[in-house]
């Protein structure tokens, strides 16, 4: 691996640990398969690391410092890892995203941008006053590329019914987005549930997060408004996914889901 292939230590901790996995490994003459046996992984998973394309487990970062004798360096590091503010999350988080073989999601206020049409995001964004509005477009129209691939991710959205009844954009609009809906809710690899608002409280409520599985990487990413996290820690991730099965015990079936998206679609006109 060349040098211009390595992480950015000041992009993120992240990018700091990479940096530091490669620097002590080409510092003791290892190469990366040497360092794959230690840390108990493939070549292909340190490689990533070291580019920043992927994330240091804790498995990994004890293994490493016990045998390199680092003080505890790496566990230390992705300790605040996970407390930072990472400047580069979105990044981080596209590049899970498109290469993520299933992705769970829930949605409380608005349509995710995976599933938006191009008036729809137009109307989020404007209201949103982005500060680049066109960029901004036209890169969550390129993230839906994905579903279009040869081999797409599963799929399986959870949305919350007031998600159906908020005219965002207007009533053509809104009405142009539960059509597409109903048409990606067709699709083999898309699954879409709706939870009624009969449901009342639940974990829904404390806001929108998604799910990404690919290899044998599993993150959970939840949104804020200018800002984004990205988790990594087995047992946060295992919570993210039971919340989300919880809250999938709430939500209609599948074909009750497309009645009601239906039934909201035919009220507004």
């Amino acid at each position: 691996m060349s040098r211009k292939d390595a992480a950015d230590p000041r992009s993120s901790m992240w990018g700091l640990i990479g940096f530091y996995l490669r620097f002590l490994r080409t510092s003791k003459g290892l190469t990366g398969p040497d360092a794959a046996k230690i840390a108990g992984c493939a070549p292909s998973t340190i490689s990533r690391i070291e580019t920043g394309e992927q994330r240091m487990s804790d498995k990994h970062a004890e293994r490493l410092d016990k045998a390199w004798k680092t003080g505890g360096l790496f566990g230390l590091l992705i300790y605040y890892a996970r407390r930072a503010s990472d400047p580069d999350w979105f990044e981080s988080f596209l590049a899970q995203e498109q290469e993520a073989n299933r992705i769970r999601m829930f949605a409380g206020q608005h349509v995710p941008g995976l599933l938006q049409t191009p008036d729809y995001a137009r109307a989020l964004l404007d209201a949103g006053r982005a500060k680049d509005k066109e960029a901004s477009h036209k890169r969550r129209m390129a993230r839906q590329k994905v579903l279009d691939r040869a081999n797409p991710p599963e799929l399986w959205v959870l949305l919350a019914q007031n998600v159906l009844e908020w005219p965002v954009g207007g009533r053509d609009v809104h009405r142009g987005q539960l059509a597409l809906l109903l048409k990606l809710s067709e699709l083999p690899h898309v699954s879409i549930r709706i939870v009624p608002t009969t449901a009342g409280a639940n974990e829904g409520l404390d806001g929108p997060f998604m799910i990404l599985t690919g290899g044998n990487d599993e993150l959970a990413f939840v949104e804020a408004p200018n800002a984004g996290r990205l988790v990594s820690e087995v047992d946060e991730v295992r919570d993210f996914l039971t919340r989300f099965d919880r809250i999938g015990m709430l939500a209609l079936p599948i074909g009750a889901s497309r009645e009601l998206i239906k039934k909201i679609m035919e009220q507004m006109t």
